[in-house]
């Protein structure tokens, strides 16, 4: 029902949502026992996953085979212009005296040239996979992923008098961010720079070379002429090229060759992990006030809480698997005691209106988690490189204010429940402001089918829709359901399985 439950929770479900609902419960309850209780949902704000996956599978590997292909990449077509300019010195050198100077050194130029035109070509192709591979790793920069499992258990006595529950509650939130980092954009932009240096210094050559061949029919003329040029940038070009463009301050070409950075690159950029799990132990206490004439319920849960946080991170060039024990070797551990307070109203002719309102975790608490070492990989996720640290952080678990009205008949059940303020995020996921709304047809108090509608007013395009079922035959309940963004299900998508027993 969209995750009402403020003003609508029944029996054993108070407890999560606002223990003053204990005292609500009609006349002939006597307990119910919820477990268990089991939820999970995603959050792919962004689209993370599917763009991650696009450079993991198809625009990397592209890349790499541009700038690194055995036969036909940037790398052999350089090592191939290297090798035509040594060619072309060697010709050059042995213009004197050579009858067949004119023909040797026409051909070695028109190879040159051939060469340059391979280069050329890289240099289109490479420069269109550098701006999808930037623009994918600039998407998902930022974009968080979200995931949480939440596990519940409780067992409830109801009364308006005296009411009392005692419940478990274990929660999982996981925040996960990909980091484009300055060091990868640096990289990805020298590529082309440095190849249209060479490109350009080897194309002055053949330029001299053409108008030389154009003045003079006489080797030793020819020769005399390309002597007396004075071109720093042709000697350069002929004792192997060496870019101005560098990476991480060592030239992209050395030596007429890509330099080892430039032809095995290995992306810095990393995805970081930040995970808070929460553990909640509580006992709910419940009973009607007549407060100026009117009955109100007030409830209160002291609860136990244990939270651990977690943090891993590891580069996004050879990122595998998430392996539990690098998770759980950054674990911090805290505990502390909590208070959540509810109340509600139950007004109208025949009592179907009930009004709530609750505060949970009203002693809030912040808590740390440590910092965490990423380990450089090659792509195939070997060790490369000096480890480094990323500092740690803090998570806050603030109080939460929330109100709900719901109307209940024998038939027809509907709620609605509101945030009452905006709640910060785990870590780097968008804060959220919860407005939901939820409706359920009870047929003979044996089959429940159950919608619901849930959006956040913190950010725009966050809606998510439910559906759900529940078979309840002489009191024992089993509950599915199942949620996701409607436009997009790959945004945020969840589902759940209960089982309880009332009587």
């Amino acid at each position: 029902m969209g995750n009402t439950g403020v003003a609508s929770a029944k029996l054993a479900h108070a407890p999560a949502y606002n223990p003053s609902l204990l005292s609500q419960a009609h006349e002939d309850d006597d307990f119910a026992l919820l477990f268990p209780q089991i939820g999970v949902s995603v959050a792919d704000e962004e689209e993370m996953i599917d763009e991650a996956e696009a450079i993991s599978d198809d625009i990397f590997p592209e890349f790499e085979d541009i700038v690194g292909d055995s036969s036909s990449g940037l790398e052999f077509n350089i090592d191939e212009l290297n090798d035509s300019i040594s060619r072309f010195e060697t010709t050059l050198n042995g213009l004197s005296g050579n009858p067949n100077a004119i023909s040797d050194l026409t051909d070695a130029n028109n190879d040159l040239k051939t060469k340059l035109t391979a280069v050329g070509n890289d240099l289109g192709a490479l420069n269109s996979s550098t701006n999808d591979l930037t623009k994918s790793l600039r998407n998902i920069s930022g974009s968080p992923l979200t995931a949480k499992l939440g596990v519940g258990g409780a067992l409830a006595i109801p009364g308006k008098s005296f009411a009392a529950a005692v419940s478990v509650q274990g929660s999982a939130n996981v925040s996960a961010l990909a980091n484009f980092s300055d060091k990868d954009l640096e990289l990805l932009g020298a590529y082309v720079p440095a190849a249209q240096e060479y490109v350009t210094a080897a194309d002055n050559l053949t330029d001299a070379v053409d108008t030389a061949l154009a003045n003079s029919n006489d080797p030793t003329e020819l020769a005399n002429q390309l002597n007396s040029l004075d071109a720093d940038a042709l000697l350069n070009v002929a004792n192997g090229y060496t870019s101005n463009t560098t990476i991480d301050g060592n030239p992209v070409i050395a030596n007429g060759e890509l330099s080892n950075a430039a032809s095995d690159p290995d992306l810095s950029s990393n995805v970081q992990i930040v995970a808070v799990s929460v553990i909640d132990a509580g006992i709910s206490l419940s009973r009607e006030f007549d407060i100026v004439g009117e009955k109100i319920a007030i409830g209160i849960t002291p609860k136990i809480q244990k939270i651990s946080t977690f943090h891993y991170a590891d580069e996004i060039d050879g990122f595998d698997e998430v392996e539990a024990d690098d998770i759980e070797d950054t674990r911090e551990d805290y505990s502390q005691i909590n208070l959540d307070i509810g109340a509600s109203y139950r007004f109208g002719s025949e009592g179907n209106w009930v009004a709530g309102v609750v505060a949970k975790n009203l002693l809030g608490g912040e808590f740390d988690y440590a910092e965490t070492q990423v380990q450089p990989k090659d792509s195939d996720g070997n060790p490369n490189g000096v480890p480094y640290t990323l500092e740690g952080g803090s998570v806050s678990l603030d109080p939460q204010f929330r109100a709900g009205l719901a109307y209940t008949s024998d038939w027809i059940n509907l709620a609605a429940d509101l945030d009452l303020m905006e709640n910060d995020p785990v870590a780097f996921e968008n804060p959220t402001q919860f407005a939901s709304i939820g409706a359920e047809l009870d047929v003979f108090s044996t089959l429940q089918l159950r919608a619901g509608y849930r959006t956040n007013l913190s950010v725009s395009n966050a809606e998510v829709v439910s559906v759900g079922l529940g078979i309840s035959p002489f009191g024992v309940h089993l509950d599915i359901a199942a949620m996701a963004n409607p436009s997009n299900p790959e945004k945020e998508a969840g589902v759940a399985l209960e089982t309880g027993f009332y009587f």
